[in-house]
């Protein structure tokens, strides 16, 4: 499962494992880490999302609330600050093969909350709120992501919103919006040659290059 990172000094320590491209990488980190939100309210009740998804439900599945989706209807940036593919000595796999790193991939994406009542959604939307900023040294979290390399991915909350609206009250839904940014980096493996090529260029007394 995703995983929060309290100690951001630590090296991160990357797999070839991959389950997902850089943008569901996003969306399910965010997911999996939200889905452990919990609240203990007034006379002792305990709140949770019963089901959290990073993808629309199929019609068949049954409703539980509270419930929460991640989505994104954003187009994903590839940040074009490196000029060439990045390759780091220290990110040599077990298997022999390296990380290279392309750009960082930033995505706008929506956090919606499901609940059954406003008392339930303004409980769960504070705690999310809190889960958003848990550090005392930084806005926003990093995350590290074991279905995508277990890379780490950087997320900041945006903005807030409730979306009431006459049909969602007679049908008991009480939904909230957040909008969080994240960043990735776009990497992928592959296996290098170990030896670097050198050439040299010699002159001999009959002006013929010769080339080792």
């Amino acid at each position: 499962m995703t995983k929060l990172v309290t100690d951001k000094s630590a090296p991160t320590r990357l797999t070839a494992h991959k389950e997902t491209d850089s943008r569901t990488a996003l969306t399910r980190g965010l997911a999996e880490y939200i889905s452990g939100v919990t609240v203990d309210a007034a006379g002792g009740r305990r709140i949770m999302f019963q089901r959290v998804f990073d993808n629309w439900a199929q019609p068949e599945e049954s409703a539980k609330y509270p419930a929460a989706i991640v989505y994104s209807t954003a187009a994903g940036l590839y940040d074009a600050s490196r000029f060439a593919p990045g390759v780091s000595g220290q990110h040599k796999l077990e298997d022999g093969s390296f990380i290279v790193q392309y750009a960082d991939f930033v995505l706008d994406m929506t956090l919606e909350i499901w609940c059954n009542d406003p008392i339930e959604r303004a409980e769960l939307v504070g705690a999310c709120e809190d889960a958003l900023n848990p550090s005392l040294s930084m806005y926003g979290f990093v995350l590290e992501l074991p279905h995508y390399f277990n890379e780490r991915a950087v997320f900041e909350l945006k903005s807030l919103q409730y979306l009431d609206n006459e049909e969602d009250v007679m049908r008991r839904y009480r939904r909230a919006s957040f909008v969080v940014t994240g960043q990735v980096p776009f990497i992928r493996r592959a296996f290098l040659p170990m030896a670097k090529p050198r050439v040299d260029v010699v002159a001999n007394p009959d002006f013929v290059l010769e080339v080792t």
